[in-house]
């Protein structure tokens, strides 16, 4: 990875764009790292690896299902039952 100022790759963007198709370039403003420049190859690489998580977590939503009812079922009755009780206390 490599890290320049905004000021640098501003008079040498030709230069830094060529560094970026094979390593990440990181843009400091102000000595915080602000833009990320990358290669497309390597964007669509990281997109890829996204598409890949979320469309396991599909898959495995499909099968173990979205919610798990039982503790959805469990949390609600809980609640129900706390405030039932808070009721009574809270009751002149």
């Amino acid at each position: 990875m490599l890290k320049v100022s905004e000021v640098d790759i501003a008079h040498e963007l030709d230069r830094y764009l060529h560094q970026a198709l094979t390593q990440t370039v990181v843009v400091e403003k102000a000595d915080q790292a602000s833009v990320v420049v990358l290669s497309l190859a390597e964007f669509e690489r990281l997109q890829e690896a996204e598409d890949q998580h979320f469309a396991e977590a599909a898959r495995k939503a499909n099968v173990e299902g979205y919610l798990n009812h039982e503790h959805e079922v469990r949390t609600r009755l809980a609640t129900a039952m706390r405030a039932r009780r808070l009721a009574c206390i809270h009751k002149p």
